[in-house]
Protein backbone atom coordinates (compact mmCIF):
# COMPACT_ATOMS: atom_id res chain seq x y z
CA UNK A 1 0.00 0.00 0.00
CA UNK A 2 1.19 3.52 -0.72
CA UNK A 3 1.85 6.12 1.67
CA UNK A 4 -1.03 8.10 0.31
CA UNK A 5 -3.35 5.32 0.73
CA UNK A 6 -2.12 4.84 4.45
CA UNK A 7 -3.06 8.51 5.27
CA UNK A 8 -5.90 9.01 2.95
CA UNK A 9 -8.16 6.27 3.00
CA UNK A 10 -7.87 5.60 6.73
CA UNK A 11 -7.84 9.28 7.25
CA UNK A 12 -11.38 9.87 5.02
CA UNK A 13 -12.71 6.38 6.92
CA UNK A 14 -12.28 7.32 10.06
CA UNK A 15 -12.90 11.15 9.82
CA UNK A 16 -15.89 10.47 9.02
CA UNK A 17 -16.83 8.63 11.83
CA UNK A 18 -15.36 11.53 14.21
CA UNK A 19 -17.62 13.73 11.68
CA UNK A 20 -20.41 11.53 12.19
CA UNK A 21 -20.07 12.17 16.23
CA UNK A 22 -19.72 15.88 15.74
CA UNK A 23 -23.24 16.17 13.73
CA UNK A 24 -24.94 14.14 16.65
CA UNK A 25 -23.55 17.08 18.97
CA UNK A 26 -24.86 20.02 16.46
CA UNK A 27 -28.20 18.03 16.31
CA UNK A 28 -29.02 18.37 20.01
CA UNK A 29 -26.68 21.78 20.33
CA UNK A 30 -29.07 23.66 18.19
CA UNK A 31 -32.35 23.51 20.06
CA UNK A 32 -30.91 23.19 23.41
CA UNK A 33 -27.54 24.56 23.74
CA UNK A 34 -26.56 21.38 25.16
CA UNK A 35 -23.53 19.88 24.15
CA UNK A 36 -24.13 15.78 25.21
CA UNK A 37 -20.77 14.10 26.77
CA UNK A 38 -22.73 10.89 26.57
CA UNK A 39 -22.53 11.08 22.79
CA UNK A 40 -19.63 8.41 23.06
CA UNK A 41 -20.89 6.41 25.22
CA UNK A 42 -24.27 6.31 23.29
CA UNK A 43 -21.92 5.36 20.33
CA UNK A 44 -20.34 2.83 22.38
CA UNK A 45 -23.86 1.43 23.05
CA UNK A 46 -24.47 1.09 19.46
CA UNK A 47 -21.52 -0.73 18.39
CA UNK A 48 -22.24 -3.34 21.46
CA UNK A 49 -25.38 -3.75 20.38
CA UNK A 50 -25.06 -4.19 16.81
CA UNK A 51 -22.23 -7.11 17.81
CA UNK A 52 -24.63 -9.06 20.07
CA UNK A 53 -26.86 -8.64 16.90
CA UNK A 54 -24.14 -10.24 14.63
CA UNK A 55 -24.03 -13.43 17.72
CA UNK A 56 -27.85 -13.94 16.55
CA UNK A 57 -30.18 -14.40 13.58
CA UNK A 58 -30.86 -11.21 13.17
CA UNK A 59 -30.63 -9.83 9.33
CA UNK A 60 -28.07 -7.15 9.29
CA UNK A 61 -30.70 -4.47 7.95
CA UNK A 62 -32.91 -5.13 10.93
CA UNK A 63 -30.68 -5.07 13.04
CA UNK A 64 -29.39 -1.88 12.12
CA UNK A 65 -32.70 -0.46 12.86
CA UNK A 66 -33.34 -1.83 16.28
CA UNK A 67 -29.61 -0.54 16.97
CA UNK A 68 -30.62 2.91 15.42
CA UNK A 69 -34.40 2.72 17.49
CA UNK A 70 -33.04 1.19 20.93
CA UNK A 71 -30.02 4.05 20.74
CA UNK A 72 -32.28 6.94 20.10
CA UNK A 73 -34.78 6.16 22.60
CA UNK A 74 -31.92 5.89 25.46
CA UNK A 75 -30.99 8.84 24.20
CA UNK A 76 -34.49 10.49 24.99
CA UNK A 77 -34.47 8.55 28.56
CA UNK A 78 -31.90 10.81 28.71
CA UNK A 79 -33.06 14.20 27.59
CA UNK A 80 -36.05 13.30 29.74
CA UNK A 81 -33.96 12.55 33.37
CA UNK A 82 -30.50 14.45 32.67
CA UNK A 83 -31.39 17.28 30.60
CA UNK A 84 -34.84 18.63 30.58
CA UNK A 85 -34.96 19.20 34.42
CA UNK A 86 -32.11 21.78 34.31
CA UNK A 87 -33.16 23.51 31.67
CA UNK A 88 -36.53 23.46 33.25
CA UNK A 89 -34.60 25.68 35.97
CA UNK A 90 -32.82 28.27 33.51
CA UNK A 91 -32.41 27.77 30.03
CA UNK A 92 -28.79 29.52 30.30
CA UNK A 93 -27.62 26.97 33.08
CA UNK A 94 -24.46 25.12 32.16
CA UNK A 95 -26.09 22.10 34.73
CA UNK A 96 -26.38 19.91 31.98
CA UNK A 97 -22.40 19.33 31.61
CA UNK A 98 -22.40 17.27 34.99
CA UNK A 99 -26.03 15.55 34.18
CA UNK A 100 -25.24 14.79 30.94
CA UNK A 101 -21.56 13.05 32.25
CA UNK A 102 -22.98 11.34 34.98
CA UNK A 103 -25.38 9.86 32.06
CA UNK A 104 -22.09 8.66 30.50
CA UNK A 105 -21.01 7.08 33.42
CA UNK A 106 -23.87 5.21 34.43
CA UNK A 107 -24.05 3.75 30.74
CA UNK A 108 -20.49 2.53 30.79
CA UNK A 109 -21.08 0.92 34.50
CA UNK A 110 -24.35 -0.69 32.55
CA UNK A 111 -22.39 -2.05 29.69
CA UNK A 112 -19.90 -2.59 31.31
CA UNK A 113 -21.69 -5.57 33.88
CA UNK A 114 -23.84 -6.75 30.70
CA UNK A 115 -21.12 -7.22 27.96
CA UNK A 116 -17.51 -8.13 29.29
CA UNK A 117 -14.55 -5.81 28.31
CA UNK A 118 -13.36 -8.05 25.70
CA UNK A 119 -13.43 -6.49 22.35
CA UNK A 120 -15.53 -8.54 19.88
CA UNK A 121 -15.08 -8.10 16.04
CA UNK A 122 -18.06 -7.52 13.83
CA UNK A 123 -17.89 -8.29 10.24
CA UNK A 124 -19.12 -5.83 7.36
CA UNK A 125 -22.34 -6.57 6.14
CA UNK A 126 -22.58 -9.03 2.93
CA UNK A 127 -21.61 -8.19 0.10
CA UNK A 128 -19.44 -5.21 1.51
CA UNK A 129 -16.05 -5.93 2.47
CA UNK A 130 -13.16 -4.99 4.37
CA UNK A 131 -10.63 -6.49 1.50
CA UNK A 132 -8.65 -3.51 -0.23
CA UNK A 133 -9.16 -2.99 -3.67
CA UNK A 134 -7.84 -0.76 -6.20
CA UNK A 135 -9.30 2.66 -6.78
CA UNK A 136 -7.73 5.41 -8.72
CA UNK A 137 -4.57 4.52 -7.02
CA UNK A 138 -6.24 4.00 -4.06
CA UNK A 139 -6.66 1.08 -1.75
CA UNK A 140 -9.68 1.09 0.09
CA UNK A 141 -12.17 -1.21 0.53
CA UNK A 142 -15.82 -1.36 -0.26
CA UNK A 143 -16.99 -0.90 3.41
CA UNK A 144 -14.66 2.02 3.97
CA UNK A 145 -16.71 3.61 0.79
CA UNK A 146 -19.93 2.99 1.62
CA UNK A 147 -18.73 4.84 5.38
CA UNK A 148 -17.45 7.72 3.69
CA UNK A 149 -20.68 7.70 1.39
CA UNK A 150 -22.98 7.77 4.16
CA UNK A 151 -22.31 10.22 6.42
CA UNK A 152 -22.03 12.47 2.74
CA UNK A 153 -25.21 11.62 2.26
CA UNK A 154 -26.26 12.01 5.85
CA UNK A 155 -24.77 15.60 5.75
CA UNK A 156 -27.13 16.22 2.72
CA UNK A 157 -30.11 14.90 3.96
CA UNK A 158 -29.68 17.08 7.10
CA UNK A 159 -28.85 20.15 4.79
CA UNK A 160 -32.21 19.74 3.11
CA UNK A 161 -33.98 19.33 6.03
CA UNK A 162 -33.08 22.53 7.77
CA UNK A 163 -35.03 23.91 4.72
CA UNK A 164 -38.25 22.17 5.95
CA UNK A 165 -40.94 23.75 8.75
CA UNK A 166 -39.16 21.22 11.29
CA UNK A 167 -35.89 22.69 10.44
CA UNK A 168 -37.29 26.46 10.79
CA UNK A 169 -38.68 26.01 14.26
CA UNK A 170 -35.19 24.58 15.19
CA UNK A 171 -32.82 27.68 14.02
CA UNK A 172 -36.48 29.50 15.11
CA UNK A 173 -35.76 28.10 19.00
CA UNK A 174 -31.88 28.44 18.62
CA UNK A 175 -32.16 32.21 18.00
CA UNK A 176 -34.51 32.85 20.74
CA UNK A 177 -37.05 29.65 22.39
CA UNK A 178 -38.86 32.60 24.37
CA UNK A 179 -39.96 34.40 21.36
CA UNK A 180 -40.49 30.89 19.62
CA UNK A 181 -42.68 29.90 22.17
CA UNK A 182 -44.63 32.86 21.38
CA UNK A 183 -45.24 31.90 17.62
CA UNK A 184 -46.75 28.25 18.79
CA UNK A 185 -43.50 26.44 18.87
CA UNK A 186 -42.50 24.27 21.43
CA UNK A 187 -39.10 24.27 22.21
CA UNK A 188 -39.04 21.44 24.98
CA UNK A 189 -40.97 19.14 21.98
CA UNK A 190 -38.41 19.82 19.66
CA UNK A 191 -35.71 19.38 22.28
CA UNK A 192 -36.87 15.97 22.40
CA UNK A 193 -36.86 15.56 18.81
CA UNK A 194 -33.25 16.71 18.29
CA UNK A 195 -32.42 14.05 21.20
CA UNK A 196 -33.98 11.13 19.51
CA UNK A 197 -32.63 12.32 15.73
CA UNK A 198 -29.00 12.79 18.04
CA UNK A 199 -29.09 9.23 19.82
CA UNK A 200 -30.39 7.57 16.86
CA UNK A 201 -26.87 9.55 14.64
CA UNK A 202 -25.13 8.14 17.74
CA UNK A 203 -26.58 4.44 17.08
CA UNK A 204 -25.36 4.76 13.46
CA UNK A 205 -21.84 5.72 13.97
CA UNK A 206 -21.78 2.79 16.30
CA UNK A 207 -23.26 0.55 13.60
CA UNK A 208 -20.49 2.32 10.93
CA UNK A 209 -17.68 2.09 13.67
CA UNK A 210 -17.94 -1.65 14.35
CA UNK A 211 -16.54 -3.74 11.82
CA UNK A 212 -13.33 -0.86 11.73
CA UNK A 213 -12.94 -0.27 15.81
CA UNK A 214 -13.29 -3.50 17.74
CA UNK A 215 -16.37 -3.09 19.65
CA UNK A 216 -15.50 -2.22 22.92
CA UNK A 217 -17.19 -1.08 26.51
CA UNK A 218 -14.18 1.53 26.40
CA UNK A 219 -14.63 2.58 22.68
CA UNK A 220 -16.71 5.83 23.56
CA UNK A 221 -14.21 8.27 25.03
CA UNK A 222 -11.87 8.30 22.00
CA UNK A 223 -15.06 9.18 19.98
CA UNK A 224 -16.28 11.78 22.31
CA UNK A 225 -12.86 13.18 22.52
CA UNK A 226 -12.39 13.23 18.88
CA UNK A 227 -15.84 14.27 17.73
CA UNK A 228 -16.35 16.93 19.62
CA UNK A 229 -13.17 17.74 18.42
CA UNK A 230 -14.42 18.06 14.72
CA UNK A 231 -17.52 19.95 16.30
CA UNK A 232 -15.63 22.63 18.09
CA UNK A 233 -13.41 23.00 14.82
CA UNK A 234 -15.80 22.78 12.45
CA UNK A 235 -18.19 24.95 14.11
CA UNK A 236 -20.93 24.19 16.32
CA UNK A 237 -24.05 23.23 14.13
CA UNK A 238 -22.29 23.56 10.87
CA UNK A 239 -23.04 20.09 10.01
CA UNK A 240 -20.44 20.29 6.42
CA UNK A 241 -17.91 22.32 8.80
CA UNK A 242 -17.86 18.91 10.65
CA UNK A 243 -17.56 17.12 7.91
CA UNK A 244 -14.26 18.63 7.06
CA UNK A 245 -13.27 18.80 10.44
CA UNK A 246 -13.44 15.40 10.77
CA UNK A 247 -11.71 14.10 7.64
CA UNK A 248 -8.61 17.01 8.37
CA UNK A 249 -8.64 15.08 12.00
CA UNK A 250 -8.64 11.71 10.38
CA UNK A 251 -5.86 12.40 8.15
CA UNK A 252 -3.98 14.28 10.99
CA UNK A 253 -4.02 11.42 13.02
CA UNK A 254 -3.32 8.87 9.71
CA UNK A 255 -0.13 10.75 9.64
CA UNK A 256 0.48 10.61 13.34
CA UNK A 257 0.09 6.65 13.38
CA UNK A 258 2.50 7.21 10.27
CA UNK A 259 5.09 9.08 11.63
CA UNK A 260 4.51 9.90 15.55
CA UNK A 261 4.64 7.88 18.57
CA UNK A 262 1.19 7.16 19.41
CA UNK A 263 0.84 8.95 22.52
CA UNK A 264 1.54 12.27 20.89
CA UNK A 265 -1.63 11.22 18.07
CA UNK A 266 -4.17 12.98 20.66
CA UNK A 267 -1.97 16.09 21.63
CA UNK A 268 -1.52 16.62 18.22
CA UNK A 269 -5.41 16.79 17.13
CA UNK A 270 -6.05 19.08 20.08
CA UNK A 271 -2.95 21.04 19.00
CA UNK A 272 -4.56 20.86 15.51
CA UNK A 273 -8.03 22.29 16.81
CA UNK A 274 -6.23 25.04 19.01
CA UNK A 275 -4.73 26.47 15.81
CA UNK A 276 -7.78 25.93 13.77
CA UNK A 277 -9.68 28.22 15.98
CA UNK A 278 -6.95 30.83 16.78
CA UNK A 279 -7.49 31.44 12.61
CA UNK A 280 -11.40 31.01 12.77
CA UNK A 281 -12.67 31.03 15.92
CA UNK A 282 -16.08 30.10 14.58
CA UNK A 283 -14.67 27.00 12.77
CA UNK A 284 -13.39 25.98 9.05
CA UNK A 285 -16.20 27.63 7.52
CA UNK A 286 -16.22 31.54 8.07
CA UNK A 287 -19.88 31.74 8.15
CA UNK A 288 -19.88 28.77 10.04
CA UNK A 289 -21.42 27.17 13.75
CA UNK A 290 -24.85 28.25 15.32
CA UNK A 291 -24.37 31.93 13.88
CA UNK A 292 -25.27 30.71 10.44
CA UNK A 293 -28.16 29.38 11.14
CA UNK A 294 -29.57 32.43 13.40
Amino acid sequence: MTPVSEILVPGLTFGSLYALVAIGFNVLYRPTNVLNFAQGDLVMVGAMLMAASGLGALPWPIALACVVVVVGLVALLEERLAVTPVLRRSSHAAGWVITTLAFSLILSQVAGRIWTAEPRSVAPPAPLSLRPMDLWGLQISSYQLVVIGVVVALVIALELVDRTRFGCAVRAVAADRDAARLQGIRPDRIGRISFLIGGALAGLAGVLAAPLLLASVTMGFGLLIRGFFAAIAGGVGDHRGALVAGWLLGIVEAVGARYMSPGLQTAVLFAVVVVVLMVRPTGLRRSGGVLRHV
